[in-house]
């Protein structure tokens, strides 16, 4: 029977949902529902002047924030792979944090190129006022 345990599983795992969840806000920060588009064009009236409060999170800043989550994501995982390196772990743990490496890269990458898109439609939403 053996005896050892491994952290590869836990390790796999927690990388892949922190990526999924950063990965899963950039794309939910990018869409806009028909009806979240039809509320904010109801914020406008002069009746619902009294509702500021209540006003939906800036699209801006919310792809500010799931880029800063992606590169958190990315920090810890390359943070992951290195101690596995500096201990000496088999090879397919470290091949294993690689690719998860290479996600969490990916993603921050992604997340980078919405709030740049955000921006660019900001700038655009701005000019036409």
């Amino acid at each position: 029977m053996r005896l050892e345990t491994s952290t590869t599983p836990t390790l796999r795992f927690g990388l892949m949902a922190i990526a999924a969840l950063a990965f899963s806000i950039v794309l939910g920060s990018g869409n806009i529902s028909p009806a979240r588009a039809q509320d904010d064009d109801a914020a406008q009236s002069p009746a619902s002047d009294s509702d500021q409060d209540s006003q939906p999170p800036d699209p801006d800043q919310q792809a500010q924030d799931a880029a800063d989550a992606a590169s958190a994501a990315l920090d810890a995982a390359t943070e992951a792979r290195n101690q596995l390196e500096s201990d000496g772990a088999p090879q397919d743990q470290i091949d294993t944090a690689n690719q998860a490496v290479a996600q969490a890269r990916a993603n921050k990458d992604a997340a980078d190129q919405a709030v740049q898109s955000a921006d660019e439609a900001s700038g655009e939403a701005k000019d036409d006022n």
